[in-house]
């Protein structure tokens, strides 16, 4: 008896993974992800690399931020209406790395985006701060 609803529960997880992964596809159909999350975009490229940052798609879940010679690298991954922004920089070959996992961005607004935005800008602003502070105290 536990293993046939155990069966019932993996089932309905599982239809519902695959139900919102297609509503994904419908979501991207005709464009991009960098596209979808533009303002994001926009607004981190500016502060991480004055405009100047590349976006390398991956696949049409997950696209690299990026300027070619610099220090940091910023991966947008997109999966079953959730984006996740994973900010790597490094400082005398020392990584730090910050993750957000951001939930039910399928239908976000412009204004939500700028916040996410905002948000993740202000604290990779202290992270990267910090981490430079415990690289230099341990060079001396």
């Amino acid at each position: 008896m536990i293993w046939i609803i155990l069966g019932i529960v993996v089932a309905i997880i599982l239809v519902r993974f695959f139900s919102s992964l297609n509503n994904d596809n419908r979501d991207l159909q005709g464009r991009t992800l960098d596209d979808k999350f533009n303002v994001i975009v926009r607004m981190i490229n500016e502060a991480a690399f004055d405009g100047g940052g590349s976006v390398a798609t991956i696949d049409k879940r997950e696209f690299n931020l990026y300027e070619e010679g610099q220090n940091q690298i910023i991966k947008f991954h997109y999966s079953t209406g959730h984006l996740t922004i994973t900010w790597k920089y490094k400082y005398f070959q020392k990584e730090i790395v910050h993750e957000k996992f951001f939930q039910d961005v399928r239908n976000i607004s412009l204004f939500q985006q700028q916040k996410i935005a905002e948000n993740m800008i202000s604290e990779m602003g202290r992270i990267i701060r910090n981490h430079k502070n415990n690289v230099l105290n341990e060079i001396e």
